[in-house]
């Protein structure tokens, strides 16, 4: 699964997406996640505490259980990497990059 942010975006609306998303028919936990966030995104309302909020959310869902985050932002990375350490994920995987490449070996090692 692979989704892309650009422009402005309102988190409710990331965390919305991922909710539906997990409600096809055709998604599976054995997906592994793809998350691009370009570095000129605008996430309104992305707070640690809310990051980690709906992390937490993905960790105790029947959701894909791999997630690679590529964050060209600086600020961004911060919010995620912080929400990472806050969460200390057990069943999921989650990692931040700074560009693709990386994230897509990442992944395809598991």
């Amino acid at each position: 699964m692979q989704a892309r942010v650009s422009d402005s975006v309102h988190f409710l609306d990331f965390v919305n997406f991922f909710a539906k998303l997990q409600k096809d028919p055709q998604y599976s936990p054995a997906l592994k996640s793809l998350v691009v966030i370009d570095g000129d995104a605008h996430m309104e309302n992305v707070l640690p505490q809310s990051l980690a909020s709906f992390l937490g959310k993905v960790e105790q869902s029947d959701g894909s259980n791999t997630w690679a985050i590529v964050l060209s932002n600086g600020t961004h990375k911060s919010v995620f990497s912080a929400a990472l350490r806050t969460l200390a994920p057990r069943r999921v995987k989650f990692q931040v990059f700074d560009e693709e490449l990386s994230a897509l070996h990442w992944l395809k090692s598991f």
